[in-house]
């Protein structure tokens, strides 16, 4: 809810920047979204067309608010958060129309006429969450971004976990079935965690299985399987129950190296939590019983209350908190 005396306000320019859409939004210190534009990202046109969409779409808002001084990204990965620079980016482009290394903060820092931050789409997640969200008051916690691809982010003692380098950890490529040939992970390994949890990764190694075969007449996305799924469709609902099983194995791997209190799910893929959720919370709750003596490592698993605005909330804390603010 919007908040009165708007011109009184210090508010920020945030990004979430993913493989199907671009949301950009003007974003106040009480986490309210005072505007917010949501396109499909122009994937297809090029890295160039996606830059200046972008570009567009931030200026467009600028001069609607013009006392905005700096900006946010949340952006898929993998990224370097301290240099601003995406690192060929897994699910922007492929083969010879493949990213590389682009350094997008300063190539919107130049465009905006303001200072720009970039993050890491998940670990942006994880710090609206905790925010303003549903890992609000945890000090451990972490988030599974159930999207185009998985991306996980991780609060622990109450701070954001880096891996070494300054890099984001990157806990969506954990092989959770080394060799698996129906699950080719964006990456280039096959059987990341990725490969199964995603949507896309999903509905990919759903019809690799042949689990839909001679139920269907063509490939169906994650949200059609869901649809199956619910209508009673006895492969669809095996892929969902399979999965559960492979998204516990995946949260009990997490909690034994991070031991969150909270995981929280996000993204447009958990839409579909009613045809996996119940499984994933008993297959987890199994595989942690000797780890539920002396501390109990078994994490409330939570949807997100952030109406998949994560992304954009987060890009909004990084601008809120950049050292370039």
């Amino acid at each position: 809810m919007a908040r009165k005396n708007l011109s009184r306000e210090e508010m920020v320019l945030a990004y979430d920047l993913g493989g199907t859409k671009v949301a950009v939004g003007v974003v106040n210190r009480h986490g309210d979204i005072i505007e917010e534009l949501r396109e499909p990202i122009r994937l297809h046109e090029g890295k160039a067309a996606v830059l200046r969409q972008l570009s567009d779409c931030g200026k467009q808002l600028l001069k609607k608010f013009p006392a905005i001084k700096r900006a946010g990204v949340a952006s898929a990965g993998p990224l370097h958060p301290e240099r601003g620079t995406l690192l060929d980016p897994t699910n922007f482009g492929k083969g010879a129309k493949r990213w590389g290394e682009v350094p997008l903060a300063q190539i919107l820092s130049k465009s905006l006429g303001i200072p720009v931050a970039l993050e890491n789409d998940a670990a942006a997640a994880m710090l609206a969450e905790h925010w303003v969200g549903a890992a609000k008051g945890s000090k451990n916690a972490m988030i599974l971004t159930l999207g185009t691809g998985l991306g996980t982010g991780v609060i622990a003692n109450g701070k954001l976990v880096r891996a070494g380098r300054g890099l984001h950890t990157e806990a969506g490529h954990v092989i959770l079935r080394a060799g698996d040939t129906a699950a080719k992970c964006g990456c280039g390994n096959l059987g990341c965690a990725e490969a199964y949890l995603s949507g896309n990764g999903f509905a990919r190694w759903v019809h690799a299985t042949s689990q839909l075969k001679g139920q269907v007449q063509k490939k169906r996305d994650a949200r059609e399987i869901a649809e199956l799924a619910r209508k009673g469709n006895r492969p669809a609902k095996a892929a969902f129950h399979e999965m559960a099983n492979l998204m516990a194995v995946a949260i009990h791997n997490y909690v034994v190296v991070f031991c969150p209190e909270v995981i929280v799910l996000t993204g447009s893929f958990a839409a579909a939590s009613d045809l996996f959720l119940p499984q994933v919370r008993k297959e987890t709750a199994r595989l942690l019983k000797r780890r539920r003596e002396g501390i109990d490592l078994l994490p409330e698993i939570r949807l997100s209350s952030l109406d998949n605005h994560a992304g954009l909330l987060g890009g909004a804390w990084i601008a809120f908190h950049s050292k370039e603010s």
